[in-house]
């Protein structure tokens, strides 16, 4: 049987990781600078709410053409075709003027996005068969580190450059970054051996196994909260708490900083808690603390702008702490799918997460036009319960599932 040495296991480990703090990186810069997008392509929260929906849209396309991609050309050589793309668009969003043309590289972005993310989460899953232990963390950790980084980044350089400068400048950095590192991710070659000794099989969608309709549910409910805040964030610090860009981007940062810590504890609080449990406890800790910046928050502001900033940004960074788990936990949950491999499960979870993520969003760019971004928040606080809810669930059906394998063995 051919193998992959472990020094290029390795090799490849580190590569990935620094591929995953590039995505972060390139795709936070825009978050501070959505009120300016929004001013200049002239559309109201509404509207804006449908741009970011269809995003969605696009997003599910890329979760059909990725695996034909994958199959023939390897991770490799589409990640680089697919972020190429990513960071061209994100590139032209400062410069764009008309809603119509922004809604087209919105989600042509999307979609290659969505392929590239794909690529290298299978590259992740193919690491971890290969490793024989859970690094899932370590990846999700580096993405949450770029976007923290550049969040905070982008908030300071939002009151002294132009957007459409910022987002380019930033993606130059983070594109000749990444062509640097890609190289050394698995070949197609290499994948293929990885693949060929998993031993997994893929089953058709008619006879897909109904625990990962649950888990696609569970990981649509523990990602949107996520979504939410990288969207709306800037928006909410303007509107509701009255910041400038500066300011309004030190809560989102304080959230993201708070995930990367989080995601990094994972493995180490897991090996005597369940991973499922975490995201239960956590999204109970993120609700809690979400509700109280919504209600006490702006009133702390008005009361003492300093004082209100610094507890509103406690309050997003224990939120940030408390959602950590909840995407890698359903992830990593797809193992307990009997009957089809991980891979192929993780894809009908992605594309059922897309649809679902699709109507939360455009709802809740409706809510943010009719009532206001403080009452649009509150969505958030209804998705962490509901993913507290199937996590308890998902906890109770991995002992089941496991002890199921113990008495088979």
């Amino acid at each position: 049987m051919t193998v992959i040495s472990r020094e290029r296991q390795t090799q490849a480990q580190r590569a990935l990781v620094v591929v995953f703090l590039i995505q972060g990186f390139v795709s936070a810069a825009i978050i501070p600078r959505v009120p300016d997008i929004i001013a200049n392509i002239h559309v109201s929260f509404a509207h804006w709410g449908v741009i970011s929906a269809f995003g969605t849209v696009g997003s599910a396309a890329g979760l059909f053409l990725a695996n034909r991609a994958l199959e023939r050309f390897g991770v490799k050589h589409v990640g680089m075709v697919a972020f190429g793309i990513v960071g061209l668009g994100n590139a032209s969003f400062g410069w764009i003027t008309d809603s119509t043309l922004y809604f087209l590289v919105n989600f042509v972005v999307a979609v290659s996005m969505s392929v590239f993310v794909i690529a290298v989460n299978s590259q992740t899953v193919v690491l971890q068969t290969l490793s024989g232990r859970v690094i899932i963390g370590r990846f999700h950790a580096a993405w949450s580190a770029g976007a923290a980084s550049s969040a905070a980044v982008s908030g300071f350089l939002a009151a002294i450059l132009p957007v459409g400068i910022h987002l380019t400048l930033f993606t130059v950095v983070g594109l000749t970054a990444f062509y640097v590192v890609v190289r050394n991710l698995l070949n197609r070659e290499e994948g293929l051996i990885a693949e060929a000794n998993s031993g997994e099989k893929a089953v058709g969608w008619r006879r897909m196994p109904k625990r990962v309709y649950l888990l696609g549910i569970g990981l649509a409910v523990g990602v949107f909260p996520e979504a939410a805040m990288w969207d709306w964030s800037s928006v909410y610090g303007r509107d509701a708490l009255g910041f400038d860009p500066t300011r309004a981007a030190i809560p989102y940062a304080f959230f993201a900083i708070s995930m990367i810590v989080g995601r990094i504890l994972i493995d180490i609080i897991g090996r005597k808690v369940h991973i499922s449990l975490q995201a239960a406890i956590g999204g109970t800790v993120a609700a809690f603390a979400m509700t109280t910046s919504i209600l006490v928050g702006p009133g702390l502001v008005v009361a003492d702008p300093n004082s209100g900033l610094l507890v509103v940004s406690a309050l997003w960074a224990l939120a940030g702490l408390g959602t950590a788990s909840m995407t890698p936990s359903f992830l990593s949950s797809a193992s307990i799918v009997s009957g089809m491999s991980a891979a192929a499960a993780l894809t009908r979870m992605s594309v059922m997460q897309t649809t679902m993520i699709f109507v939360m969003k455009w709802m809740m760019g409706q809510t943010a036009e009719s009532a206001g971004i403080d009452q649009a928040y509150w969505f958030p606080v209804v998705t962490w319960v509901f993913a507290v809810i199937i996590a308890v669930i998902v906890v109770r059906l991995s002992h089941r599932h496991h002890a199921n394998q113990v008495s088979s063995n």
